[in-house]
């Protein structure tokens, strides 16, 4: 159910227009624009007339918006800006965007998209678009990351066998028997293995070719995406024992400015801690 379909509800059973936009987040104006346009009669307990009108029987079989794209056509953007919005969304590049809702040349895209991004109203609707289709297409960082992590695990032996043959041949030169090798490259059933971690195979002379994702890449990212997230973190033994070492000047300063028993138990445990790095 859209937003526009639950605030009906509550008109129905008497809330104030002012008090629907307040509740839903949207203008005067945009609720008594949808009662206007999708509540006027039905509200009313009316039946909806059927006009045979040409012109409305045109309109019947129009195709029914998807609600997040109904949602933006019926918020105050102007239609250049609710144009903009969607192409935001479909191309991912704001520049192209700009053009093709206000049809001005690159240079003047590329200076106005910016500052036209910087409109709340727009922002929000984009973030409210993007949303909607992730979800459409069934994408959340947790199905993004394990991609990342099967790129940077792949193994190239999960997708194919090679080896080599003996065979016999006969020299022509000296005319012994003679043992030759010939390798071999054979693709795994695609049945069998989970593609998404590779990039292309292609065919030639010499057999099939494989060919991964950047293992190391998708480690960097899935690595900073860690680190980003503040769960794990890298400290190397010269690390370890460097940070160890500043510990104990800094307790043999202690001591020469007339340090007691806790700096002497401070430098044992460091002389300690120092013995088990490596």
């Amino acid at each position: 159910m859209t937003k526009r379909d639950e605030a009906k509800q509550d008109y129905l059973a008497g809330m104030k227009y002012k008090e629907i936009a307040e509740k839903y987040g949207v203008t005067l104006n945009t609720v008594k624009s949808w009662k206007t346009r999708h509540w006027n009669k039905e509200s009313e307990g009316a039946p909806v007339e059927k006009s045979v009108h040409t012109k409305t029987k045109k309109c019947a079989h129009k195709k029914e918006l998807h609600s997040a794209i109904q949602e933006l056509e019926d918020s105050d953007l102007t239609d250049k800006q609710k144009v903009f919005a969607r192409e935001v969304v479909r191309l991912a590049n704001q520049t192209q965007a700009y053009i093709n809702a206000y049809d001005v040349d690159y240079d003047t895209a590329k200076v106005n998209a910016s500052r036209l991004l910087t409109n709340a109203n727009i922002q929000t609707e984009i973030k409210r678009l993007r949303q909607a289709r992730l979800k459409e297409l069934d994408i959340d960082v947790f199905s993004l990351v394990d991609d990342m992590a099967k790129e940077a695990k792949a193994d190239i032996g999960t997708y194919a066998d090679w080896g080599s043959d003996e065979f016999q041949y006969t020299d022509e030169a000296t005319g012994k028997e003679l043992t030759g090798h010939k390798s071999w490259v054979a693709l795994k059933d695609k049945s069998k293995v989970d593609t998404k971690a590779i990039k292309k195979i292609t065919v030639g002379k010499d057999g099939p070719i494989v060919e991964l994702h950047d293992r190391n890449k998708a480690r960097k990212e899935l690595l900073e995406y860690l680190l980003a997230d503040g769960k794990i973190s890298i400290e190397t033994n010269k690390q370890r024992k460097d940070k160890a070492e500043a510990d104990l000047m800094e307790a043999k300063a202690k001591e020469l400015q007339g340090g007691g028993d806790n700096q002497d138990d401070m430098l044992r445990s460091i002389a300690d801690s120092l013995g088990d790095v490596k």
